[in-house]
């Protein structure tokens, strides 16, 4: 898939998600800015990055210099019998000239190791054509993207971890305030049997089991207190932010969402099945011929002189014979094509039925957590009528007590129903890439 095809899939998914997702954004953001998992993917990025453009560059010229010099002494040589042609010559010379102007040489014996040589140059090479360094272009750039696809994929599972971690911080913080509300109940009971013990209408001992309930709830504050400096704990970890955020959401979320966001794992997969197709590519140029040029700028002298030269050369080469081993890569690479194609196939089925899955489980938590709406109120009516008739004397403390359990216990329930549906929730945006990530 093209790189502007990977942007713009996200495109319709930014226009239609969710309110619910859009109160988080920020929370998200600090939290990415936040992860040291994150900032190592992202440098792995950069790296994948910075191998593109090395392979962008191998289009250019590269120069280098270069120095030789060689010491010699012995190996082969080739005979000059300059002595044997030149001195008969020499000595008639001598004789019509009467002179000794023409001394007799010796034959010459020429070392083919340069003694005493040196070789400095430049060298230029540039590569006109090379099918293999456009190929590696593109792996290097597909090799980009899927890391860009890597990066996303994991900015939506710490979204979701967020999501997760205000969750059940929220849902700490509402169990504790329930058991202080109940407390608060508690502690009204436990004035009016006060009360009523003075005026001879109760006895002591429903003052004493009030008081073993307060005991109970106490325990039960604590616990919840304790959950919530747990559950921040884990969401400063996540999010990097010292305090916890109030976000305006509702009581429940919202079943509906529907995108056309692919997945990046989907993504991921296209980008591995490109990058075979381009290997196979890179075995069916074996035949291509490979064209560069080379331009050497030096001097080159015995002992150390100065002789000048430029020397320049073009140079191909092509492959005839490599007993079918680049066939056999391709091969190998088709085979892998064809692994990842229904590797893609079975993971496409695989998040489509984690969708469902995680929609459907969402609506059950909805209406589960919504059959607890009328039943809390129902029971807080009934524990004020049943303390009505307490003040009355009609009512006796385990009635009293009886319905203010209950009112614990259902908005306990109540919260962790909520708490699930919005879990489910947040399971319901991973799965269908309802998140926008970008």
């Amino acid at each position: 898939m093209p790189f502007k095809k990977i942007i713009f899939s996200f495109f319709p998914l930014m226009l239609c998600f969710d309110a619910h997702t859009q109160d988080f954004s920020a929370l998200v953001s600090k939290a990415w800015e936040h992860n040291q998992q994150l900032k190592a993917r992202e440098f792995q990025l950069e790296s994948a990055n910075h191998l593109f453009k090395e392979a962008k560059s191998m289009y250019g010229p590269t120069v280098s210099f270069g120095v030789q010099y060689t010491l010699a002494a012995g190996g082969r040589s080739i005979q000059l019998p300059v002595g044997d042609l030149l001195n008969p010559v020499y000595s008639t010379l001598n004789t019509i000239t009467q002179s000794n102007q023409f001394p007799t040489i010796e034959n010459a014996n020429e070392q083919f190791l340069p003694n005493n040589f040196y070789d400095a140059r430049f060298r230029v090479s540039q590569p006109i054509y090379y099918p293999d360094l456009a190929i590696n272009k593109k792996i290097k750039k597909e090799s980009a993207e899927q890391k860009i696809l890597e990066v996303r994929a994991f900015k939506r599972l710490i979204a979701k971890e967020v999501m997760n971690a205000y969750f059940f911080l929220e849902s700490a913080q509402r169990a504790a305030e329930i058991y202080r509300a109940n407390d608060t109940l508690l502690i009204e009971a436990q004035r009016v049997t006060q009360s009523m013990i003075k005026n001879g209408i109760a006895l002591p001992s429903a003052l004493a089991r009030i008081e073993t309930q307060q005991s109970v709830l106490y325990s039960s504050t604590l616990e919840a207190e304790g959950n919530i400096q747990n559950a921040l704990s884990y969401y400063q970890f996540i999010t990097g932010e010292s305090e916890s955020q109030k976000l305006n959401l509702p009581e429940l979320p919202n079943p509906e969402m529907d995108n056309t966001t692919v997945r990046e794992e989907i993504l991921q997969i296209e980008k591995g099945q490109s990058m075979l197709n381009l290997a196979i590519q890179k075995e069916e140029s074996f035949y291509l011929p490979r064209i560069g040029a080379q331009l050497d700028l030096g001097s080159q002298d015995f002992d150390f002189g100065f002789q000048p030269y430029v020397l320049f050369g073009l140079n191909a080469e092509i492959n005839l014979f490599d007993n079918k081993r680049h066939q056999h890569r391709k091969s190998s690479y088709q085979v892998e094509l064809n692994a990842l194609e229904n590797q893609k196939l079975y993971v496409s089925d695989q998040l489509e039925l984690q969708k469902t899955m995680t929609k459907q489980n969402l609506k059950t938590a909805i209406l589960q957590a919504k059959t607890f709406e009328k039943r809390v109120g129902a029971v807080k009516k009934l524990y004020f009528e049943i303390f009505k008739k307490y003040k009355e004397g009609s009512a006796n403390y385990l009635e009293l007590l009886d319905a203010q359990t209950q009112i614990t216990q259902i908005q306990i329930q109540y919260n962790l129903a909520r708490q699930n549906a919005w879990l489910k929730w947040s399971d319901y945006v991973y799965s269908s890439a309802s998140f926008p990530v970008l």
